[in-house]
């Protein structure tokens, strides 16, 4: 597992939770360490670990401490993880208040595999992880801006 990135997960549905699971043992490209409930219990859990990991997945909407508060927080705390946001929601003010308080790229819930191979694919290619544009309105598309 030295080889692999690690990760962690925040999402309040059990069933998204199980999916990463699932993903990441199936694809075999992460050691999945945690997975919470909610932003609170994520960040509580990091301030315990001894060795970070170095992705973390927000689903934007979640009680207790959503995406939003959970990236902010992390981004102040713990700057060296990369952190990506995980949502259903086609609202781009949302979506790009997630990405101004430090989300790097914002995912859709419709295709979790796809995200998890691009995260993976960002990270062992060594390709810096920078602000995405939003191309398309249901956010199922992005792109990075180089300029």
């Amino acid at each position: 597992m030295e080889n692999k990135i690690k990760l962690i997960f925040a999402d309040d549905c059990r069933l998204q939770q199980k999916i990463i699971e699932l993903l990441s043992a199936q694809l075999d490209l992460f050691d999945l360490q945690f997975t919470a409930d909610n932003g609170s219990e994520l960040l509580r859990h990091l301030s315990s670990c001894k060795i970070l990991p170095q992705i973390c997945i927000l689903d934007l909407h979640m009680p207790v401490m959503n995406g939003i508060d959970t990236v902010r927080e992390m981004s102040s705390r713990f700057p060296s993880i990369k952190v990506f946001g995980y949502t259903a929601t086609d609202c781009l003010i949302e979506v790009n208040d997630f990405r101004r308080n430090g989300a790097l790229q914002i995912f859709s819930k419709r295709n979790p595999k796809q995200m998890l191979e691009a995260i993976f694919g960002y990270g062992k290619m060594g390709i810096q992880y920078e602000r995405p544009v939003i191309i398309r309105k249901n956010i199922s598309i992005v792109s990075y801006d180089n300029s």
